[in-house]
């Protein structure tokens, strides 16, 4: 009888169509939906027929080795890379789903009201590799040009930032982080404008020194011969300066408006240790001790105690500890001079009035 109903079919059709053999499946590669036939008996026989090739990460439902039955759906997910960036936190993932919106869920990624994307929710995933940046509303600082900003932004790097704020960065102009940097929570960002200018300044020179030994100063003692003066240069400077600030500084070039003038001092040579004290020796014992470089804070210096007015007073330099047992005795004479021995306690302890 089945013998007699195919021979049948033959006879009065004269061939027997597809229909009655192959399967309809649906296959799905990547969300590409086609409409197929085949002979192929499973999903690995139907992949082969349609030259798709998988890579160890891909996916394929049902299983490669699954009979295949009219109106079954085949479904083939391709692996793709995606470099994902949330809120400044850059991570490389793996996933094989069709559009962003698929992958931000198996990543488990929730955006917030407001999330900014580099790519579309709906946008279809690339076999190539994916860049998918998320960026919340998110707390940061903001510094430039003396003002400081505290602003909420779902901006998701400081370029995009300083573009929403209308903030124009120079060519010189410095941006902390940079500007290709995601920006992460509570960051602070700064600009800092950097200008070159040009300038002609009057810079001194410092003068010189020359020393002449002799022989009848004490050492440590210097007599002024003739005084000396700074020179002064009119000089063209490139500055660089950052927030007005100057960061460098260099001299193009310079011309001599005064030259400098050496002065000439006489330095001491003879040994302090070789002079008598004599009575100011005893006042110095009963003063300081005898300790001719004392300085004890107390606002009196030297074996004589000398304040520093009194000891400018009569033309001493310095102060009266820095300088010798000579030096002190000299200005000590002075002093005794002209206000006499009273100026020390001690002269009428050691008998002196």
């Amino acid at each position: 009888m089945a013998l007699a109903a195919v021979g049948l079919a033959v006879a009065v059709g004269g061939v027997v169509h597809a229909s009655t053999y192959d399967d309809l499946v649906r296959f799905d590669v990547d969300g590409v939906v086609t409409e197929v036939r085949t002979e192929s008996e499973t999903v690995s026989e139907l992949l082969a027929e349609k030259n798709v090739t998988l890579d160890p990460a891909d996916q394929v439902s049902p299983a490669p080795a699954t009979d295949l039955d009219d109106g079954d759906v085949v479904k083939v997910r391709r692996a793709k890379a995606v470099t994902l960036v949330v809120d400044g936190k850059i991570s490389q993932r793996t996933v094989n789903d069709v559009d962003v919106a698929g992958a931000l869920e198996t990543l488990n990624v929730q955006p917030k009201e407001g999330a900014s994307f580099s790519m579309a929710p709906d946008e279809r995933l690339g076999l190539e590799g994916n860049s998918v940046v998320v960026s919340n509303p998110k707390p940061v600082i903001l510094k430039v040009d003396g003002k400081k900003q505290k602003l909420v932004t779902a901006a998701p790097t400081v370029q995009s930032l300083l573009q929403q704020r209308g903030v124009k960065v120079g060519e010189m102009d410095e941006v902390k982080p940079g500007l290709g940097s995601y920006l992460k929570p509570r960051q602070s960002l700064r600009v800092v404008r950097i200008e070159k200018v040009t300038r002609t300044e009057k810079i001194e020179v410092d003068h010189e020194v020359e020393f002449t030994d002799d022989s009848s100063l004490y050492e440590g003692d210097t007599e002024v011969l003739k005084e000396g003066r700074d020179g002064l240069v009119r000089a063209k400077v490139e500055l660089i300066l950052a927030d007005g600030e100057v960061r460098k500084r260099r001299v193009i070039s310079r011309s001599t408006v005064r030259p400098p003038i050496a002065e000439v001092q006489k330095r001491g040579t003879k040994n302090p240790d070789t002079v008598d004290g004599g009575v100011w020796d005893r006042i110095a014992k009963c003063e300081s001790g005898g300790n001719w470089s004392i300085n004890t804070g107390n606002g009196y210096y030297g074996g004589l105690q000398f304040s520093a007015a009194t000891w400018h007073s009569v033309g001493g330099p310095g102060l009266p500890h820095q300088h010798s047992k000579a030096t002190q005795i000299k200005y000590a004479k002075i002093l005794q001079a002209r206000s006499g021995w009273g100026q020390w306690s001690c002269a009428a302890k050691v008998g002196v009035n």
